[in-house]
């Protein structure tokens, strides 16, 4: 063989090897790719999930501030209920009085 035949069998040799190791490389690539699309879904599900996390903790706080409002609410009726029945038992006394009095002018 000479060494053209040999130099151009090598060369042949060469491109396939070449060729074989491009289409590595793409997949690589495309791997690559593949992978950087998937870091970038993450980091929006990421950020979707930190929004999610933000609305629900103010939503927490609003139902927190929400349930103390209606404590308040109940503690104020509590003690206005509490003031009535305190002054339907002086109104009562005193009926009781009048009547008594009322009794012994009679």
């Amino acid at each position: 063989m000479s060494d053209a035949v040999k130099l151009k069998s090598e060369n042949e040799e060469l491109k396939k090897e070449n060729e074989h190791l491009r289409k590595i490389i793409s997949g690589y690539e495309n791997v690559l790719k593949l992978n950087e699309q998937e870091l970038e879904n993450a980091s929006e599900i990421i950020t979707m999930y930190e929004h999610i996390v933000e609305f629900t903790r103010v939503e927490m706080k609003d139902m927190t501030e929400t349930v103390k409002a209606r404590e308040q609410i109940s503690a104020l009726s509590r003690s206005e209920l509490l003031e009535a029945l305190g002054r339907i038992k002086q109104l009562d006394e005193q009926n009781r009085k009048l009547r008594e009095k009322k009794h012994s002018k009679e």
